[in-house]
């Protein structure tokens, strides 16, 4: 019984060694295969962010053309590495296109181009293991496709009364005296240089207190003063009694030069002066040439976007809704061009100019779109009712705008604005604030205001589609 309990233990010792050794090679043979099937996952997760990134790259691009487009991918592809070697860009494939958000679908070549389609491949790679199987190496590839959604942007500009302060006399002191009566210059050009009794350019000094005297010695007796609002008379008491005038070493010295300032201290409404929305006055003019600008881009880089402009503060004391959403973007730069600091009211309703823009994406705004709001002062918000609640209804105004997602790019202009008040609404709303500070040149401001008015346009919501 011993001997055979003994031959029955030593079967049984080698049944499991051959059992062992048979786990074993199956064992490894899993282990084998599970590096060669991580090795290939890498490889191909590692191809696939370099197509996500170059398509997203290429899609943030593709506002300055398809041909910067393209070259923004590759050079993305360059950026990314597989298995240790750059991704091989040259074995890219792009495509420009149309994606349909509702099919889901990409149609390539589309004539509504908003998409691009990126398909990077690779080199083949060796297995590890899987060469025993006679599978010596494989390819990968991966596909991305990402685009950018068409943006309804709202311009909310301020055509208050100060939007000419930069062209009067009382800018001397930040301005420099020669660069204000250079453009005070080019308003009088800019009116035709027109001609009235005896005035010249070069103010000129009349002594006496009656604007009768006055009126005589310029030969405006028997002129008809030529606008809606003011006379001659007005202006003559204006240069006799002006404090900013005074500081300026004009008092009692009557001109085309003084007169122009008078157009725009006193008379700047449409309505009193209806010639000078075609006259340079400053800041006003730097923000219609960046309105200029920004149109321009747009209709070269972005011809699905809309554009809409609301300005501030309208002759009831709100804001006026000048261009609903448009295509026609030269509509809106239009309208902007024929309207002067002042054109309805010289007062500052900032809370009405967002609402305004606000209940027009409300009213028209594209569920697919992108929403932007770009705000623009050169002051302080003084109405409804004062600048306390002014200032109040403007924040309200701007969690409203946050509420209904619509961030808002701030831009204060000048020395007098509100720039806590500013920063402020783009906190709020997760906008961005630019703060263009006063007393520098006006070429300063157009530049810097050219600058602000690119970067809204080139940027835009990005997303992976596929």
């Amino acid at each position: 019984m011993n001997r055979t309990a003994s031959r029955e233990n030593g079967t049984r010792r080698g049944a499991i060694v051959v059992l062992f050794a048979v786990l074993m090679i199956v064992i490894f043979a899993m282990l084998a295969f599970a590096v060669d099937l991580g090795f290939v996952a890498l490889t191909r997760t590692q191809l696939q962010v370099a197509a996500d990134a170059a398509a997203l790259a290429g899609a943030g691009t593709m506002v300055g053309g398809t041909e910067a487009a393209e070259a923004e991918v590759r050079r993305y592809i360059d950026l990314h590495q597989q298995q240790g070697s750059p991704v091989d860009e040259s074995r890219t494939e792009i495509r420009f296109g149309n994606w349909d958000t509702q099919t889901r679908r990409f149609d390539p070549g589309a004539e509504e181009v908003n998409a691009i389609d990126v398909a990077v491949h690779s080199r083949a790679r060796p297995f590890f293991f899987a060469r025993v199987l006679g599978r010596d190496e494989f390819d990968s590839q991966a596909r991305a496709i990402a685009s950018f959604s068409p943006r309804d942007i709202m311009l909310v500009l301020d055509f208050s009364g100060s939007m000419c302060f930069d062209s009067q006399l009382s800018s001397i002191d930040t301005l420099g005296r020669v660069m204000v009566e250079e453009n005070l210059q080019q308003i009088y050009s800019d009116l035709g240089s027109p001609r009235f009794g005896k005035m010249q350019w070069t103010p000129k000094s009349i002594p006496g207190n009656s604007t009768q005297q006055v009126k005589s010695a310029l030969g405006l007796t028997k002129v008809p003063y030529p606008y809606p609002s003011g006379s001659w008379d007005n202006y003559i008491s204006y240069v006799m009694t002006d404090s900013d005038i005074n500081r300026a070493g004009y008092r009692r010295r009557y001109g085309y030069l003084t007169w122009i300032n008078y157009l725009q201290a006193e008379q700047c409404r449409h309505a009193q002066t209806p010639d000078l929305w075609m006259t340079r006055e400053q800041p006003v003019t730097a923000v219609k040439d960046s309105v200029d600008l920004l149109v321009a881009y747009l209709q070269e880089n972005c011809p699905h976007d809309r554009l809409g402009l609301s300005i501030y503060t309208a002759s009831d004391s709100t804001a006026i809704l000048e261009c609903e959403f448009t295509n026609d973007f030269a509509e809106v730069a239009e309208k902007t061009r024929h309207r002067q600091a002042g054109h309805y009211n010289i007062y500052t309703n900032i809370y009405d100019g967002m609402k305004t823009g606000r209940l027009e994406f409300e009213r028209n705004g594209r569920s697919s779109a992108g929403k932007l709001m770009v705000l623009m002062t050169d002051g302080q918000a003084n109405l409804p009712q004062n600048e306390k609640t002014a200032k109040r209804r403007a924040l309200e105004e701007a969690h409203a705008a946050a509420a209904a997602r619509i961030p808002i790019v701030t831009i204060s202009l000048g020395a007098g604005a509100d720039t806590d008040l500013m920063q402020q609404i783009a906190d709020i709303t997760k906008g961005v604030y630019f703060e263009i500070p006063g007393g520098q040149p006006v070429a300063d401001y157009e530049e810097q205001l050219k600058d602000v008015f690119r970067r809204v346009a080139s940027d835009r919501k990005l997303a992976l589609v596929q």
